[in-house]
């Protein structure tokens, strides 16, 4: 990618990205000629940043973004005239607690991501998973309440129960992240990984080699893929970096990155 100037001011597009677009544009061609709102599914922060630039061609259309609670990371959005002003049951979301043997069990988030989307769900379909450190709860889409209800019984080889919750009761979340200032030699994969997390860009590349890398929760075996603004990137062993912000380069000609760091 020879340009840098779109990944740094957010709008570049990926080629994996096109099923998305495509799909992004249909609704919001549908909310401009129907005139009536339309709603997406769960949405992560990079699908988030594509709607916002692809709506930004439409006078008429608002998005609204809501996932749960305030700060939520994978959000549902509303796409509509400038009349509406959406309520959050507009959104169609439900929220479950997680009763587990907390004497026994040690639960964590890939162990419930896996048994949600297990249960033969998509991802898209599933907001954040949240903890406080003690109790779980996610988010999912209201009409597959009854199915969730039946098909998830167990998480890993415990038995649960999942609980309706209201909003009202969401936990707060505990957030072992650190944001930090990082600065690299290039956009590339294998160049972020390698500087977030002190190892050799050789080790860098041979995680996405071997396929344990995942940008926006897609795998990428491509160590030379450029990120962009709000990618998020997944690092099996050892935790997921977001792109918060480029912010330009400093006086060695390296990128300066703003980025959220979660070590395991």
């Amino acid at each position: 990618m020879d340009d840098k100037n779109t990944i740094i001011g957010g709008g570049y597009f990926r080629p994996e990205e096109k099923p998305f677009i495509d799909k992004i544009s249909d609704i919001l061609l549908r909310a401009q000629t129907m005139y009536t709102p339309q709603l997406t599914d769960f949405l992560n922060l990079r699908e988030q940043t594509i709607l916002n630039n692809l709506i930004n061609k439409y006078d008429d259309l608002y998005v609204h973004y809501f996932g749960g609670f305030r700060n939520s990371e994978r959000v549902r959005g509303i796409i509509a005239p400038d009349y509406f002003v959406p309520q959050d049951s507009d959104f169609e979301i439900a929220m479950y607690e997680i009763r587990y043997p907390e004497k026994f069990a040690n639960l964590h988030h890939g162990q419930i991501l896996g048994s949600l989307t297990g249960s033969g769900v998509e991802r898209d379909r599933f907001g954040d998973i949240i903890t406080d450190g003690e109790n779980w709860q996610f988010f999912v889409f209201n009409s597959m309440s009854d199915y969730i209800e039946e098909q998830v019984k167990k998480i890993g080889p415990y038995k649960i129960h999942l609980i309706k919750k209201d909003f009202s009761e969401v936990l707060l979340p505990k957030d072992e992240s650190i944001d930090e200032t990082i600065l690299v030699q290039s956009l590339r994969l294998d160049s972020i990984i390698a500087t977030a997390y002190d190892l050799s860009r050789q080790n860098a590349k041979a995680l996405v080699d071997h396929g344990k890398v995942q940008i926006n929760w897609v795998v990428n075996k491509n160590a030379s893929a450029f990120i962009a603004i709000t990618d998020t990137l997944s690092v099996r062993g050892f935790g997921r970096i977001r792109i918060n912000d480029i912010m330009g380069r400093s006086k060695n000609s390296k990128y300066i990155l703003l980025v959220n760091i979660f070590k395991k």
